[in-house]
């Protein structure tokens, strides 16, 4: 999926109707051309095998002057469903984990799969600092607290919440019951980023390594995530 000028539009996925004789709601996907808050839902859609439009802006002064007025809340990514718009990342991962099933089986799994993901997004924020930072002294700083405390503090969290539900005989490897979901999702994700810059990170975490290898070849996911075009964030 190469850009083109300001927006690359592409439709991906295989599922046109519910299978009731319904047409299923027409998705499109805005968002930056980067992975950044946009790759979770795109591999949601990919999991569930459902169409939608994957927009994606790569003119930035068009952005700014034209596109950005239109959003509801003036930022990405947006989720437009039969032309209504829907705004902020995590309220669109959970209405499309809802839809499509990957939310757990019960309330007690979807709060757990919530929680993974709101932790998720915790470690977003601490490695957004690394990289907005501009001053060299502070980055190196904020580097060396990623390493020594920020990294270990959500790994051993992760790894709790895994040896927990095979504790509950859930024996799958996924976080939450015994099926993929959201959470893993994040998961998988949110440590793309940091295992570029610090390929070491879950050495030390055998069941999150082996969590990494069981999302990068599940069948569903494995031909996206191999063919989705190289972006550092």
């Amino acid at each position: 999926m190469e850009s083109i000028n300001s927006a690359d539009t592409k439709t991906r996925g295989n599922n046109n109707n519910t299978g009731n004789g319904t047409a299923s709601p027409k998705y499109k996907l805005i968002y930056f051309d980067l992975r950044g808050r946009g790759e979770i839902p795109r591999l949601l859609f990919t999991a569930a095998g459902v169409d939608f439009v994957d927009e994606r802006i790569d003119d930035q002064e068009k952005w700014f002057k034209v596109l950005k007025a239109k959003m509801p809340q003036r930022a990405l990514p947006v989720l437009e469903v039969d032309g209504k718009k829907l705004s902020q990342s995590l309220t669109i991962c959970r209405y499309l984990a809802r839809e499509f099933g990957l939310i757990g089986k019960s309330s007690w799994e979807q709060a757990r799969a919530e929680e993974v993901m709101d932790t998720m997004d915790d470690l977003r924020g601490e490695v957004a600092k690394w990289i907005h930072e501009q001053d060299q002294c502070k980055k190196a700083e904020i580097e060396e607290r990623l390493k020594d405390e920020i990294y270990p503090k959500f790994t051993n969290i992760l790894d709790t919440i895994l040896k927990e539900n095979v504790e509950n005989n859930n024996r799958s490897g996924y976080f939450v019951g015994d099926n993929l979901s959201v959470a893993d999702l994040s998961v998988f994700e949110t440590f793309t980023f940091p295992l570029t810059i610090h390929p070491g990170i879950l050495d030390d975490h055998p069941e999150l390594l082996d969590h990494r290898e069981r999302i990068q070849t599940h069948a569903l996911l494995a031909d996206y995530i191999t063919n989705r075009p190289p972006r550092p964030v």
